[in-house]
Order: structure tokens, then sequence, then C-alpha cells
């Protein structure tokens, strides 16, 4: 299947634009959070992106709240993935949506332990997809300091589950990249637009 996969929008209208169009020739539409503008309000840009004639699965970012997810889910028929799982086109796929815990407090910031509960919804599968906001620890979550901000509990998951892709977003500079996590495919979409065919 061809999937559209796009993180941390935030209101660019640019970005939503080419959502649009890249839509019109995909099977699945994948978000990993944080389409909401820093004051701005989760389910107008929801309502800008739009409705679809194809399945879309998307997660909340650190900027969105899981009950605006809900609202969004019940208006345009988008599926809130925040720690369920749903097969589609015969792939599973699982999200875990929220930022972790950071130093400018957010309105959806989770701790490791939270990170754990929902991940631990999940039965291993042989195949699957995994959506999360957060990027795993050490892996496409390097800052322009140099740090590495992503969660640990998020790379065991990986490293654990060896989902077939992980798609994250969050830190804006790692945008674009792709990594091995061992037999994983991961890519981080952050204010980008990737799309791929899952299969």
């Amino acid at each position: 299947m061809r999937a559209l996969v796009f993180s941390d929008v935030h209101g660019d209208q640019s970005i939503i634009a080419r959502i649009k169009q890249e839509a019109k020739n995909c099977d699945l539409i994948l978000c990993c959070g944080d389409i909401t503008p820093v004051h701005g309000n989760t389910v107008d840009i929801a309502r800008k992106i739009g409705k679809f004639d194809v399945t879309v699965l998307a997660i909340p970012g650190n900027f969105e709240m899981p009950d605006a997810m809900d609202k969004i889910s019940e208006e345009l028929g988008w599926i809130n993935l925040h720690g369920k799982s749903v097969e589609d086109n015969g792939m599973i796929f699982f999200g875990c949506g929220g930022g972790n815990v950071g130093p400018f407090n957010t309105p959806y910031e989770l701790t490791e332990d939270q990170f754990s509960a929902i991940l631990q919804k999940f039965s291993k599968k042989d195949r699957f997809v995994f959506l999360s906001h957060c990027p795993p620890r050490g892996f496409l979550d390097r800052t322009n300091s140099g740090s590495h901000v992503g969660s640990p509990v998020i790379a065991d998951f990986v490293n654990t589950m060896q989902p077939l892709h992980l798609f994250c977003g969050h830190i804006h500079e790692q945008g674009g990249k792709e990594i091995m996590i061992g037999k994983t495919k991961a890519y981080n979409v952050a204010k980008q637009i990737k799309v791929l065919d899952i299969k």
C-alpha cells in the first residue's frame, strides 16, 4: 500500500497544501502528531487538513491533547491510534503519542512510566508499523546542541519488538532522516511529508 506520512505541521499552510495534493495518490495517511500551531486550535487545523477517502491514522504530539484527537475522529473520521492497534490493508499499526517531559511545558508531555504503560498495551506481532511522536533515545533524536532527547522506553520497545517501520517526529532538526534500528526502518518525518510503499 502507498502511504503518506507526516508530522509537526504546526499549522504550516504550505505543508497542508502538499498533504492534500500527495494524498490523492495514496492508500493510507499516517499522522505522527503536532499538527497544531504553538498558539493554535487543534480541531481548526485538522479541519483545514480535511477529510480523506482513505484511512487516516493519527496520534497526538506534545501540542495535542487526546480528547482533541477524539473530537477530530468524530468529526473528520480520522482514527486516533494513541495506545491502540488497528489493521488496515493487511498491516497492523500501533501508535504512541505525546512528547517526553521537556523544558517548554507543552500541553501533552508524558513521563517514561506513562510511555511504558501505553506501550505495554501492545502484543507482539510479526509485522507491524509503529507511529510514535517522540523518537527513541539515541536514534533520530539529536538536537542542534548535540543532545539526544528521545525516550529510553520507546527505544527499548523498538529494539525488542522490531517493527517493520517506525515513523516519528518531534525533533524538527532530524526531519527527513532515515536509519535502521536492527531490522526496523526508522524515519523522522518532522516538518516533512514522506510517501512510500508499505508491504
